[in-house]
């Protein structure tokens, strides 16, 4: 495995399109607590501790944009050639969160990915502690997919699962030491499959669960423990039915470390009892 330009770029924040706006920021300032700042009459900027997503009007469970940041100018330079070199094209980036010279690109299933140096500098806010941390879309196209992250891109694959026939169901891939800051998992359509917030620790996930429970937010998946990846975590589902998953204890890796291989099995997803299985 080759240390590529993209170590180590972190995952600073997403764009979600949704329908019914004043719902969804009502939510994700209560139940997620975070702080808004109106952008236009169709855009709200939302922010607390080491997280922050943006809303915009448009169609329902669909990821606009996805935004990392880089260290530095320098390391963003190295980025953009690399993609360029491996015959990636880039194209001007919609994120608002990054200084000029940003950048983004199109994966194969039309998903945007922006890459920039950020602009904020806003301490954090108050509030349970919960980073953005991950993001993970669903694909019919996935090992097209696997070709664009990890050759173009240049994430680091850790780990990878396929059922017995061979037919990969998920690919694992980081930026940084954590996990994975990004993955793909197979579906028979392509779109936005969950995004993740990573807590110090299983007591910060007991209190998400009852910070959630005042709002009468029940929980969809979990409590358990993910196989790939060895995190603890829960999964809630916003007003519009996107998938949150609140974690803690995602697994460190090297740069260096070989990719690893799992079975299309409930174990995988969760060693402590059942599983979503997406295929």
């Amino acid at each position: 495995m080759v240390k590529t330009p993209l170590w180590s770029t972190t995952l600073d924040h997403i764009c979600l399109e949704t329908a019914q706006p004043d719902v969804m920021r009502e939510f994700y300032k209560s139940a997620l607590g975070l702080e808004e700042t109106v952008v236009s009459n169709d855009k709200w900027l939302l922010q607390g501790p080491n997280r922050q997503l943006i809303l915009t009007k448009g169609a329902a469970k669909k990821l606009s944009y996805t935004g990392f940041n880089a260290h530095d100018d320098t390391q963003l330079i190295g980025i953009r050639e690399h993609i360029l070199k491996r015959g990636g094209v880039t194209i001007e980036s919609p994120s608002l969160l990054a200084q000029q010279g940003g950048f983004a690109v199109r994966d194969p299933d039309d998903n945007i990915l922006c890459f920039g140096v950020s602009n904020q500098h806003k301490p954090p806010a108050a509030g349970l502690d919960g980073r953005l941390q991950h993001v993970v879309v669903a694909t019919a196209n996935l090992e097209t997919m696997m070709e664009y992250y990890q050759n173009v891109l240049g994430f680091l694959p850790s780990d990878i699962v396929k059922t017995e026939e061979g037919r990969v169901t998920a690919a694992f891939y980081r930026s940084d030491p954590e996990h994975h800051s990004l993955a793909a998992f197979a579906a028979d359509e392509p779109g936005f499959d969950h995004c993740a917030f990573e807590t110090p620790s299983w007591n910060h996930i007991r209190d998400w669960a009852d910070h959630l429970a005042k709002f009468d937010i029940p929980i969809w998946w979990g409590p358990g423990r993910h196989g790939a990846g060895n995190n603890l975590f829960f999964m809630v589902l916003d007003p519009d039915g996107n998938k949150i998953e609140i974690s803690a204890e995602l697994e460190l890796m090297d740069w260096d470390q070989p990719t690893r291989y799992w079975p299309h099995d409930r174990r995988t997803l969760n060693l402590w009892g059942n599983a979503w299985m997406r295929s």
